[in-house]
């Protein structure tokens, strides 16, 4: 195991704290590389990786130089530091550790897996020479580590559910409040489609210090002129201008939404000097990847892979996967950690299931595959099957769908994700530490 690796996951150890003294004493030792970042600040429950990838694609488009910083990874810890639309090599961020260790010592400050990552973050875009960031939000907004950021361009919230709850809270209400932590005194931000109730609590956070709200649903027109297993076609209007039509990658139906916040977002910045031409806008849509959110990994059968994990993530899977008419028989394949509303979400999914492959995690928070498959089985998928390996159930599955001319759908933990992506695209050895995998 690298060693770096190995440093980083011991920092498991200190857990999740609240508060951010501990996050703000590091970056004073390391000089406040984050007072140096122009910045896009994302939040949400789903969506908010997407929104990330789609304003780093189309900023980069312009010719300009942008690092985006976002969390979990799929495969290897680099994947959360792009520096000019490229990782962030094994060296550099071996180097960045270093400096923030010793920043560590001349502080005494002990950061946690989270803040030592953010921490990283903010040095390798310094070394780069980058003043221009898109920062997704790890967990929450208020005490996540990214919220050092006093005066980003823009905050954005994505799409609020219920997710985390023993630690952002039990209602729609108190998650969002924490998501509105990252809402700064006369800052602009930026709401995507969501619950009246939680939209409300964004509200009442802008109004008291100042902040400009902007809804994306009500500010950005997102028409979709093809959609097939490939992606779709969107064209976006706002009450400024037109945008040409793209022909994006990323599909599903909530990715409409998500590129209509993610323009929303863009928009604000003409009003800090940086305007984003329309055409730079499409370009991004076109170019942009974001690997595991109804991703097509395969063609025969057609296979999708799908990082949702609770309800209304997995009610976007299903509706998208409606929207692109995939073939009616569905062989899923699913993995959650215990923690997760998994029954719920399985009966969101389930209307279009007629075999599962329940799969382990290498996780210790993984649920185990026998009590999956009864979960699948009270959520009303009658033929289920308890898989010894994330392999053995993709094989299942693929082979179930060839004969019976169906889909294969791959969704749930990041982890599951993760494996599904190096077994099937030669991405390679995955972090041989579990405990890097996550948040």
């Amino acid at each position: 195991m690298r060693d770096f690796l190995g440093r980083l996951a011991a920092r498991r150890r200190f857990g999740v704290r609240p508060g951010l003294g501990t996050m703000r004493a590091l970056c004073a030792a390391l000089g406040n590389p984050e007072r140096e970042l122009a910045a896009i600040h994302v939040a949400g429950t789903n969506g908010k990786g997407s929104v990330t990838a789609i304003c780093e694609a189309a900023l980069r488009t312009m010719g300009l130089r942008v690092g985006r910083y976002t969390s979990p990874h799929l495969v290897r810890v680099n994947e959360r530091f792009v520096l000019d639309g490229r990782e962030a090599t094994d060296e550099e961020l071996a180097g960045a550790l270093d400096e923030v260790e010793a920043a560590c010592a001349r502080a005494g400050a002990e950061p946690t897996f989270f803040e030592a990552l953010t921490a990283c973050a903010f040095v390798l875009f310094r070394r780069a020479g980058i003043r221009l960031a898109v920062l997704e939000v790890g967990m929450g907004g208020r005490w996540d580590a990214t919220n050092v950021i006093e005066a980003p361009l823009v905050s954005v919230v994505t799409h609020v559910a219920l997710d985390h709850c023993a630690v952002l809270g039990e209602t729609l209400e108190a998650i969002a409040g924490e998501k509105a932590g990252i809402v700064k005194p006369g800052r602009p931000v930026v709401v995507g489609a969501m619950d009246a109730r939680a939209r409300a609590v964004i509200a009442r956070r802008a109004a008291e210090v100042g902040a400009p709200l902007h809804d994306a649903a009500e500010e950005i027109r997102v028409e979709v002129s093809r959609r097939t297993i490939h992606g779709q076609t969107l064209r976006c209007a706002s009450p400024a201008r037109d945008y040409p039509a793209a022909l994006t990658r990323l599909a599903g139906s909530f990715q409409a939404e998500n590129a209509a916040t993610a323009l929303c977002a863009l928009e604000r910045l003409g009003e800090a000097g940086l305007e984003v031409p329309p055409k730079a806008f499409a370009e991004g849509l076109r170019t942009v990847s974001w690997p595991g959110r109804c991703q097509l990994i395969a063609e025969d059968p057609p296979t999708f892979l799908d990082g949702g994990h609770n309800p209304d993530a997995l009610r976007a899977l299903r509706l998208a996967l409606q929207s692109m008419h995939v073939r009616r028989r569905v062989a899923l394949v699913c993995g959650f950690c215990a923690d997760k509303a998994v029954g719920e979400a399985l009966r969101e999914i389930a209307p279009l299931v007629s075999a599962a492959w329940a799969a382990p995690l290498a996780n210790e928070r993984g649920l185990a595959p026998e009590a999956l498959a009864e979960a699948l089985r009270g959520a009303g998928v009658r033929q289920t099957h308890a898989a010894g390996s994330v392999a053995e159930g993709l094989e299942g599955a693929t082979a179930w769908a060839q004969e019976n001319q169906g889909t294969v759908v791959v969704c749930g933990s990041l982890f599951l994700v993760g494996e599904v992506l190096a077994l099937t695209e030669g991405a390679g050895a995955i972090d041989p530490s579990e405990a890097l995998r996550a948040h």
